[in-house]
């Protein structure tokens, strides 16, 4: 075999190697991320989970977020959900809810699906929202829904 090709190959198996190898890490990064997240929940209640929530930003922030991944939760009191990187962690609790929506975008960002838009009132009594990029988003907006008061 000649030399450039033998170059050629370790090349590439060097490459796919080392693919394979950073996929591998961070498989097993996220699942303990993903574990210790969940863990904050032990003893209470879990109405419903989704650990690969892509998160598309506070309304109140506006547009220039960092999008990223990470765990929604909700529970009895809260939505709870917290980025894998950067870590950030945003709670509302489930009595500011004022309403679900399913729009395809959020803040001008999209994956042209339907997200999960959850709008409510914050600390300061205004109006804000968050969007997701979840499975389920059915179970997600009826979960949700029931605790929107009726006004």
């Amino acid at each position: 075999m000649e030399k450039p090709m033998l170059i050629t190959i370790c090349a590439i198996a060097g490459f796919l190697g080392f693919w394979f190898a950073f996929l591998f890490f961070l498989k097993r990064f996220l699942k303990k991320r993903v574990k210790g997240i969940l863990d904050k929940f032990k003893g209470r209640r879990v109405l419903k989970t989704s650990p690969g929530a892509n998160f598309f930003g506070q309304e109140s922030l506006g547009q220039k977020q960092v999008r990223g991944n990470g765990v929604l939760i909700l529970t009895e009191e809260e939505l709870y959900f917290e980025m894998w990187m950067p870590k950030r962690e945003f709670q509302i609790p489930v009595s500011s809810i004022v309403d679900v929506e399913t729009p395809k975008s959020h803040l001008h960002k999209t994956k042209l699906q339907p997200l999960l838009k959850v709008i409510f009132r914050n600390r300061e009594n205004e109006l804000d929202s968050f969007a997701w990029l979840v499975r389920d988003l059915s179970g997600w907006k009826d979960a949700l829904l029931r605790f929107v008061e009726n006004e």
